[in-house]
Parts: C-alpha cells; sequence; structure tokens
C-alpha cells in the first residue's frame, strides 16, 4: 500500500477522473442526444442482439421470416405434417336407444315401449317400459304433440321407475297435466 501512494501523482489521479468523465459523458450523449429511430441494422453488428437484449413477447410471427417458421414447422402453435395413422382400436358396445311417443291417455303411439301406461287420468303421471331395464340409461323427454295440433305449453320431468321410465307432466303453474309427449332413452 505504501509503494502505490508512492507513484500516485496529481497527473494520475486528474488523468482518471477525466477518463470516468469521458465515459460517463459519451453513454449519457448517446442516451439523451441520440434522435429517435436514428440507429438502424446497419449501426448494429452481426449476433450485438440476443435473446437478452429482447423483451419477451416483444417479437411475433409477422416480425419473422416466412423460411425461418417454415423450419420451425412442430414447435408450439404450428403443426408439422400428419404422421401414419395408428392401429385399429377395440370395437365399443354397441348403442341402445329406445323411443317411445305416448297421447296424453296414455297410448303408446311410435316407437319400442313395451309396457306401462297413463297411471290415473288427470294426474299427469305416466310409466314407459321397454324391452330391457333401462335403470342405467338417460332419458329426456319433451313434451310435443302427436298430430298437426299444438300442445299448450307446460313441462316434464323424468325419473327411474323401476327399470322403467317415469314421467311426470305439469302445466305452467306446476299442477299436474296429462298431455302428449315424447320420449328417448339412451342407454
Amino acid at each position: 500500500m505504501h509503494r502505490l501512494r508512492k507513484n500516485i501523482t496529481y497527473a494520475n489521479v486528474l488523468s482518471t477522473i477525466a477518463l470516468v468523465v469521458a465515459l460517463g459523458t459519451g453513454t449519457t450523449y448517446a442516451a439523451t442526444q441520440l434522435s429517435r429511430n436514428s440507429v438502424g441494422s446497419a449501426q448494429i453488428r452481426t449476433g450485438a442482439v440476443g435473446s437478452h437484449e429482447i423483451k419477451n413477447g416483444a417479437v411475433h410471427k409477422v416480425d419473422i421470416a416466412k423460411t425461418t417458421i417454415a423450419s420451425l414447422k412442430g414447435a408450439k402453435g404450428d403443426q408439422g405434417p400428419q404422421g401414419p395413422a395408428g392401429p385399429q382400436g377395440p370395437a365399443g358396445a354397441s348403442a341402445t336407444s329406445y323411443f317411445a311417443v305416448v297421447s296424453g291417455a296414455g297410448e303408446f303411439l311410435r316407437g319400442n315401449a313395451n309396457g306401462g301406461g297413463h297411471t290415473a287420468v288427470g294426474s299427469g303421471s305416466y310409466t314407459v317400459g321397454f324391452p330391457t331395464n333401462v335403470s342405467g340409461c338417460a332419458y329426456t323427454v319433451t313434451l310435443g304433440g302427436i298430430d298437426a295440433t299444438n300442445q299448450p305449453p307446460g313441462y316434464a320431468t323424468v325419473r327411474d321407475d323401476g327399470g322403467k321410465v317415469g314421467v311426470q307432466i305439469y302445466d305452467t303453474s306446476g299442477n299436474p297435466v296429462d298431455r302428449s309427449f315424447h320420449l328417448i332413452v339412451a342407454c
């Protein structure tokens, strides 16, 4: 340390200060005096701008050459060519569907229903049976006419009736009412 102090002169200190000021001023000058868009691709040497200098999300697909995009096929967001088809999978279980069109009086007019009927006149309650137990199936019911006449509005619900489908029909006030309906059962 003592030896270093002997070699420090006023000129060394002054030149070091001048160098620091010059470097700081040059950087400040570049940051404050260069006009907007005055640096272009001609002023940037090859390889000077890398991934760390580019803000995430700043480069979009339109900014990239089409040849570069074509070489990236299969990258995130792009699809490459379709590969060969895989082997045929095993056959699934065959679907079973049942349906019925039922009059307000409980008559089966169309479909493959084979049992049930109207529970009681004015009750809006019906039971519809099919060739097999349908407890594990899905039911959907729609109020609908059996001919060209329009049906008054209302709503219907379905339930499992011990392997058959129970249907309950109501008018818009929630009172039970006898109406024709269409029932679909998918298993």
